[in-house]
């Protein structure tokens, strides 16, 4: 364990808020991992709990530590970042480019009837036999993402694929020569409702970020519709 050092210039609370950067740095304290309280750190180096507190409120305000009530300070999990342009990156993509571990958990996976909404989406007469996969995605095994997607009957053949855990844009490149490009999309807050908040761990009424678009190919072919709920502090989006 680094130890302090009262004779130097740099104040205590600067070299205390060092060490624990550093610790993060070096993966020896790891996101989600509860730091040791302010009484333990005071002991830990010889400090008083004013320098502690000092020090670590300095590291909440910067975003590496988190502060849960009744809980304690917890080392923060750092957001995923996604771009949204013209081209499309599938959550495996986006995980990877963020040093993360995808993975998906599939809720449902079958035949529906287009409505008004769906048809209009996809361009398509209302009661189009589609293809509907819903699932649940996660980044080193955490909830971040609720996914609906929506195929019109071209890729039927993805009912006959499995979904749990398998890229689905990996999938259908597997099967068609496309590539994805983004034809539509909006953002919005919602709030989970029951369902969702089972599904993704969270408290009912949770602020979620709406996204909501089609999904075309080079050859503006219309491939699907979709809707991901995104756990609003686990994400950041950049338009």
């Amino acid at each position: 364990m680094r130890q302090l050092q009262p004779d130097s210039i740099i104040p205590l609370y600067v070299q205390l808020k060092d060490i624990i950067k550093s610790d993060i740095e070096a993966g020896i304290m790891k996101p989600g991992q509860k730091i040791p309280t302010e009484f333990e750190l005071c002991e830990m180096y010889s400090i008083s709990r004013r320098t502690v507190r000092t020090a670590i409120s300095e590291l909440i305000e910067e975003g590496l530590l988190d502060r849960k009530q009744g809980k304690g300070t917890f080392i923060t999990t750092p957001k995923i970042q996604a771009k949204f342009g013209p081209s499309v990156l599938g959550f495996t993509e986006i995980c990877k480019l963020n040093n993360l571990r995808p993975s998906s958990k599939l809720v449902e996976q079958r035949q529906i009837s287009a409505t008004s909404k769906l048809a209009e989406a996809l361009n398509v007469p209302v009661n189009s036999s589609l293809v509907a996969i819903r699932r649940i995605m996660l980044a080193d095994e955490v909830p971040v993402m609720m996914d609906y997607a929506v195929f019109t009957d071209a890729y039927n053949f993805l009912l006959q694929e499995n979904m749990d855990n398998h890229s689905l844009y990996a999938t259908i490149k597997a099967k068609r020569d496309v590539s994805f490009m983004r034809q539509r999309k909006s953002i919005q807050t919602v709030f989970a409702d029951s369902a969702q908040a089972q599904y993704l761990g969270i408290p009912v009424g949770y602020p979620l970020l709406l996204s909501q678009g089609t999904v075309v190919s080079s050859t503006m072919e219309i491939i699907h519709y979709g809707e991901q709920h995104i756990v609003g502090d686990k994400f950041v989006l950049y338009i």
